[in-house]
């Protein structure tokens, strides 16, 4: 974001400065209704906007990208803008936020940004912003308060839903900065530091680069049109450039393809991760949108990639064990043709 617009945004930037009247315990998160705050005393009420001055809906912190050390340099998109379609943005008069629905695609990033469960997601896959403090459980807050760390419970959204189902179509319409803007954030959201390069800079190779809380470092290689093929040859460059320029070991380097859907079971695509890892010794991942903003919505963090997740091979493709591992309780239905498995 240019320091232009971040100044008139500042300009217009009250907020009602409140904070929940007690300490959160927890937040629980249901598809199609409000959030609930479950506070200490035992007292709960809905959940409302705070008219945050930071906004972490709408902005994200400059930290969130910093990959550590050498991978610090890594050329990455400098844009802070949680929406990758800027359909949310300050209410007139700067009290509460508000969301654009001509714009909102229905990701639920905004709302997976916001601490207080204040942004749902409404039946027909836009996001919506509850202002009104029906249950009187909000106080007045000093300037500079902390955010809460309460943890969310339950689901923003049914694998069912408007913005899964219809993903490749919504995927297919946004432009290319749009695109890779919403896989970093959705990565963000699942607890792993990333750092996507704006695409046209031709500066570094690689689409973009991870920071599992692990440790590891994932290359991350973006296709989302039908030409997947591209997305393993790619990772084979990436792998040489992470381990021969920053020097990260070989081990610790974990390739992940981000697609919107898998290819038919007889593409190549399968066949060149086996070569890579017959060759190399190095699992590849693949990793669909459908299966990150399923992480992501039942707020669950990535934390690290053991051998046996999200792994990719020909003949063995399925992601459902990898999200149930994750998510026990998460329903088998696939929103749309190819979101966890090849189709034949």
């Amino acid at each position: 974001m240019s320091d232009v617009l971040r100044h008139k945004r500042e300009l217009g930037r009250q907020g009602r400065l409140l904070s929940p009247g007690g300490t959160l315990e927890s937040i629980h998160v249901s598809p199609n209704t409000r959030s609930v705050w479950h506070m200490d005393g035992g007292k709960s009420g809905n959940a409302t906007c705070l008219g945050c001055h930071d906004a972490p809906c709408i902005e994200l912190k400059e930290q969130n990208f910093d990959l550590g050390g050498e991978l610090s340099a890594f050329p990455g998109d400098p844009s802070q803008e949680v929406c990758p379609v800027n359909a949310i943005n300050w209410k007139e008069g700067g009290e509460t936020v508000e969301i654009d629905n001509e714009r909102c695609v229905g990701c639920g990033l905004c709302a997976l940004q916001c601490p207080y469960g204040a942004i749902t997601l409404n039946v027909d896959g836009t996001a919506k912003v509850e202002t009104d403090d029906l249950d009187h459980v909000t106080v007045p807050a000093e300037t500079g308060t902390t955010h809460t760390q309460a943890k969310k419970q339950g689901s923003l959204s049914a694998s069912g839903g408007h913005f899964l189902t219809n993903l490749p179509e919504i995927i297919a319409a946004l432009n290319d900065t749009q695109t890779t803007r919403l896989v970093r954030n959705i990565f963000l959201s699942c607890g792993v530091a990333a750092n996507i390069r704006r695409k046209g800079d031709t500066n570094v190779r690689m689409d973009g680069l991870l920071r599992f809380p692990s440790g590891q470092i994932g290359v991350v290689e973006i296709e989302t049109s039908p030409n997947v093929l591209e997305s393993p040859r790619a990772l084979l460059e990436d792998i040489a450039v992470l381990h021969n320029r920053f020097g990260v070991p070989m081990p610790e380097i974990v390739p992940v393809s981000v697609i919107s859907s898998f290819p038919n079971v007889r593409v190549e695509y399968y066949q060149v991760i086996d070569d890579i890892e017959n060759v190399l010794g190095i699992q590849c991942r693949s990793l669909t949108l459908a299966s990150l903003f399923i992480l992501g919505w039942h707020f669950r963090s990535l934390e690290k990639m053991p051998d046996d997740l999200f792994t990719t091979t020909s003949g063995s493709t399925d992601l459902l064990p990898s999200l149930k591992e994750l998510i026990p309780e998460m329903p088998d239905l696939e929103p749309y043709l190819g979101a966890y498995r090849p189709f034949k």
